[in-house]
């Protein structure tokens, strides 16, 4: 199950890159980047992004949880196109 959402995360992620005017310019969206390096564990530990996700969240996992809502509401009108 969580691999399913993690390729939709990841499908998300590239159609608001390709679509979403100024995607690396949202807070939310570089956030989730972050979340997607420790998801992979790839982020520094030294780092402060690591820092600050720990601080909020206990696990990757829980993270991607949390910002997958919100990307979803962003990716509303893209995914419905007519």
């Amino acid at each position: 199950m969580w691999l399913m959402k993690y390729v939709d995360f990841l499908w998300a992620l590239d159609l608001l890159y390709r679509f979403y005017p100024r995607y690396h310019a949202n807070e939310l969206l570089v956030l989730a980047d972050d979340i997607l390096k420790w998801f992979n564990n790839e982020l520094p530990t030294d780092s402060s992004a690591f820092i600050y996700l720990k601080k909020y969240f206990n696990s990757p996992e829980q993270a991607l949880h949390a910002v997958w809502k919100e990307i979803q509401l962003i990716m509303g009108p893209y995914i419905n196109l007519n």
